[in-house]
């Protein structure tokens, strides 16, 4: 016999050593309510999380880079789930049980109950989102400060800069860099390609964090012969989360 839910082992009445039952139930309590499980989205398409992975965790972390809108599908286990997306997709969550599903943009943390009724979403639990960015109609000189804000509050910068978007009028003759930094020093970059694809990285791929009064600054493609002499337009927007 178990609980109905979490699966957690009953004491029998005439068992010895009830203790050992009596401390694996306190053990797996304890994981549910409190560890998080890291989910490694990089294939993309439909990624599964069993039954037994939702019973022992309370918070699931999306990481990995599929490149693309993909699904998260859960067991039916009855849960309230703390979910984050620390891709750079867009991921839609659903379970065995029901055809509905929860959209959770990358940088994104919700909240949600998934079990035999579906999957539904109850709030957020990340201290809100902040977006930032710029727009150059004009054709910036070489490693000219083509942006540049100061951030008023503390916030979090997600890996790949997931969840940005950017769109460019002209696109450049050759590729094409924006270098983001924080105080004088480079986090990442933005590129603008030829066909107008405008792609998103961060240093070692990191999550970056930023302090109130910090400057970041989006500075032009520094190369001599640059090619920005055909390029117009560029407007990017970044998203963070403030800090808890």
């Amino acid at each position: 016999m178990s609980t109905p839910n979490l699966a957690i082992a009953h004491i029998q009445a005439s068992q010895d050593q009830k203790e050992v039952t009596a401390n694996a139930a306190f053990d797996a309590l304890d994981l549910a309510l409190t560890a998080s499980l890291a989910v490694d989205c990089s294939a993309g398409g439909t990624i599964s999380v069993s039954a037994a992975d939702l019973r022992r965790h309370v918070r699931l972390v999306l990481g990995g880079a599929p490149g693309a809108g993909f699904t998260l599908e859960l067991a039916d286990v009855p849960r309230l789930l703390a979910m984050r997306n620390a891709t750079d997709a867009d991921a839609s969550l659903t379970n065995t049980a029901g055809s509905e599903t929860v959209d959770l943009p990358a940088g994104a943390e919700v909240m949600i109950h998934s079990g035999p009724d579906g999957i539904a979403g109850v709030g957020a639990s990340g201290g809100g989102v902040y977006d930032f960015g710029l727009v150059a109609f004009q054709a910036p000189p070489p490693g000219a400060v083509i942006g540049k804000v100061v951030i008023p509050r503390a916030i979090v910068i997600p890996a790949y800069f997931a969840g940005a978007r950017g769109d460019v009028d002209t696109p450049p003759a050759a590729d094409w860099s924006i270098d983001v930094t924080r105080n004088g020093l480079s986090i990442g970059t933005i590129t603008v390609s030829t066909t107008g694809t405008i792609t998103f990285a961060t240093i070692a791929g990191s999550a970056v964090p930023v302090a109130p009064g910090d400057v970041l600054r989006f500075v032009a493609d520094a190369r001599d012969d640059p090619p920005e002499a055909s390029i117009a337009g560029v407007a990017v927007t970044l998203i963070a989360e403030l800090a808890q």
